[in-house]
């Protein structure tokens, strides 16, 4: 039997390049005196390398300091591949526990009434409400055709697939007044479930461990937090949403496909905690600077706790992140990379900053990715793929402390009533209806997906003209 590792961070094998490093082997130069590889290195901004590479590098203070006549290039080398500051490493939080997730999907209503059989007395006619299609869960409605004293009498209730003994050993043959009721006892079987194999060893398949699943668009599949960390920077920084040290960029992806059934990545969220933090501590450092010109003898300031630590990201966090992505996209072969339009992050996150959300994705994003595709001649594209309508929001009730389901356009508010905020958001989906989504994409070539595989990305600096045969361009 398999032993249960737990919980830990994968690092992925997707990495940039150090330009620095490479374009010193391509000048050709085998030694020289600490002066002249000073000049060379300096020399190399024009080739594409990063002055911000240089100065975090280190390797000009440590020549200047160098007592050495003559340097070999492979000691020099031998410094700047020890620890790179500026090296990036991709990974993301798994586990190997077994979690299964029920997940409910309302089902049509039928075009013909269903067969009508006598249940104790009663003339009632059943018909599926929702179901579950990894565990086979039925949700039931049973309808009372010919009406009482107090009207037509209804209930639910659940079934269970012929054979799925470890899914409940016992008859579940019980009635429910409400759909949500019926629902939450399917999951509670399914939970007993896991808890049995895991006390017996059983753990499932490697996946993601996320935090923030709560805000993926629907129908999206293998949805990972992505974590861009600076392990080797002589600084420390953890940020408020996860706990390891140095994340530089953070993105949230999902894949999915188009009518057409091209698989896109699709990058759910973009952010950088450490860098975003950074700026609003040298913008208010800025203002107090202006205060203190003005009145510095009169105005007291209690300055704020210490600020991040700089890293070389400060301006260039987004391009390593989209970097990353592009790397990945092409080493999985998926068709292209996609991200969602600022008006659906403004409503997903209605206390933020509507303005900087749509300013971000509709224009700063699509900007950076125009720049780094245009290498190989790629150009952004519109591309739609299928999800669920978002007519309804959930809302917390202070007097009750439960949660409900608003309607966004009349406002009005639903009778359902839940405890647990995921129960509430699985009736909210099932409300809503399939509809296709627009949003700006890259598509990958041939020729560019296998350039991209073989040659890799600069982790900073430019990627510079990528020819790819002209046959093999989409």
């Amino acid at each position: 039997m398999k032993k249960r590792t737990g919980k830990e961070y994968e690092l992925s094998p997707i990495n940039l390049w150090s330009p620095l490093q490479r374009q010193l082997v391509a000048t050709g130069q085998a030694k020289g005196t600490p002066q002249q590889w000073i000049g060379s290195i300096r020399n190399l901004q024009g080739r594409g390398v990063s002055g911000v590479e240089i100065e975090w590098s280190n390797v000009i203070p440590e020549l200047e300091e160098h007592h050495a006549t003559l340097l070999h290039i492979d000691e020099l080398l031998a410094f700047l591949k020890h620890a790179p500051p500026c090296e990036l490493v991709l990974q993301r939080r798994v586990t190997d526990e077994y979690q299964p997730i029920v997940r409910y999907e309302k089902q049509q209503r039928p075009t013909e009434f269903p067969s009508i059989v006598v249940w104790r007395g009663r003339r009632e006619a059943r018909l599926l409400h929702y179901m579950d299609r990894a565990f086979g869960l039925c949700i039931w409605l049973h309808l009372e055709v010919d009406p009482g004293l107090f009207g037509r009498h209804r209930y639910w209730s659940l079934s269970v697939p012929r054979g799925r003994r470890k899914l409940a050993s016992h008859p579940v043959e019980r009635r429910f007044a409400s759909s949500q009721e019926a629902m939450a006892y399917g999951r509670a079987l399914v939970e007993r479930m896991a808890r049995r194999l895991a006390a017996v060893g059983f753990i499932g398949q490697t996946r993601s461990l996320n935090r923030f699943a709560l805000y993926v668009l629907p129908e999206g599949e293998n949805y990972t937090e992505w974590l861009i960390t600076a392990p080797n920077l002589p600084v420390q920084y953890v940020g408020p949403h996860f706990d390891i040290p140095n994340i530089v960029a953070h993105v949230r992806s999902t894949e999915r496909k188009t009518p057409a059934g091209a698989r896109l990545l699709v990058l759910e969220e973009i952010q950088s905690d450490w860098n975003q933090e950074l700026r609003a501590a040298i913008q208010q450092a800025s203002q107090r600077r202006s205060i203190d010109d003005a009145a510095s003898d009169s105005f007291e300031w209690d300055d704020d706790p210490q600020p991040p630590p700089f890293n070389p990201y400060l301006n260039h966090w987004l391009e390593a992140a989209l970097r990353i992505m592009l790397l990945l996209a092409a080493d999985r072969g998926f068709a292209g990379i996609a991200w969602l339009p600022g008006s659906l992050h403004a409503e997903r996150f209605p206390w933020a900053n509507a303005d900087g959300l749509r300013a971000f994705y509709d224009r700063i994003v699509p900007a950076a990715v125009a720049k780094l595709v245009k290498s190989w001649g790629a150009q952004l594209e519109e591309a739609q793929f299928p999800t669920l309508s978002r007519r309804f929001e959930l809302r917390w009730v202070a007097s009750t402390r439960k949660w409900k389901v608003l309607h966004r356009e009349s406002g009005s508010v639903g009778d359902e009533e839940f405890f647990d905020q995921d129960a509430a958001e699985d009736f909210r989906r099932s409300q809503e209806v399939p509809v296709l989504e627009k949003i700006t994409a890259v598509y990958l070539s041939d020729a560019m997906r296998v350039d991209i595989r073989q040659r890799g990305l600069p982790y900073l600096g430019a990627v510079g003209s990528r020819q790819v045969p002209e046959p093999l361009l989409r």
